[in-house]
């Protein structure tokens, strides 16, 4: 919870005492690609899995003031999990998609850097598949929804038009989701799922977003 409370703070500080890095009116191509890992192991059962996740952003926005961006964003993500949970072993996998809107603002930290927040959200989709530990897929997945998000970062000013950024993309995330499994190609399951993940406990450094602005 703190974690999350700080980043509204640094928001909400932002915008109130920003220094220009981007004129009012200029239009700012963005990316950031994004990766993350995570390994459970129990020292009481065989259970335990590994997951790697990652996700690449383009955006395009318009400084509608001195210290902020408005834009739109696409994004793709995948995820790849293996696991062992005292049965029968096995592995899954999907691919995401999105788009959405964002607002960025910044401040100027000296030295050619700055610290900015985002916040945004929009609609997102995915497809998943299940395999057995001989490879065989057992399940494949359907899901669409919506996500509304928040994250901080810093970004460095290589040159008057461009800026490298590094930034905590899965800081805090809040989503809906319904989702259709099937099994042998018939429906098997339908759900609705609403999930905040705050990655409250989490290493900040196992999720990291690597990315750029540049001014058009």
């Amino acid at each position: 919870m703190t974690r999350i409370i700080l980043s509204i703070v640094i928001l909400i500080s932002i915008s109130t005492v920003a220094n220009a890095q981007f004129t009012k009116g200029s239009a700012v191509l963005g990316g950031t690609i994004s990766f993350g890992s995570n390994k459970f192991m129990s020292n009481v059962t065989p259970e335990k899995s590994s997951t790697s996740s990652g996700s690449f952003n383009v955006s395009l926005g318009k400084a509608i003031r001195e210290n902020s961006l408005l834009g739109i964003f696409i994004t793709y993500q995948y995820n790849s999990r293996e696991y062992n949970m005292g049965y029968a072993p096995g592995k899954d996998n999907s691919n995401g998609y999105g788009i959405g809107l964002f607002y960025r603002i910044y401040k100027n930290l000296g030295k050619e850097f700055y610290l900015f927040g985002e916040v945004g959200g929009g609609y997102q989709g995915s497809g998943s598949n299940s395999y057995d530990s001989s490879g065989n897929k057992t399940s494949t997945g359907n899901t669409y929804g919506g996500q509304i998000y928040l994250y901080p970062g810093v970004a460095y000013k290589v040159s008057r038009k461009f800026f490298i950024e590094l930034s905590i993309p899965q800081l805090f995330n809040a989503a809906y989701s319904h989702g259709i499994t099937k099994s042998g190609g018939v429906n098997t399951s339908s759900s609705d799922f609403f999930y905040v993940d705050a990655n409250l406990n989490s290493n900040p450094l196992n999720s990291l977003g690597l990315g750029f602005r540049l001014v058009l």
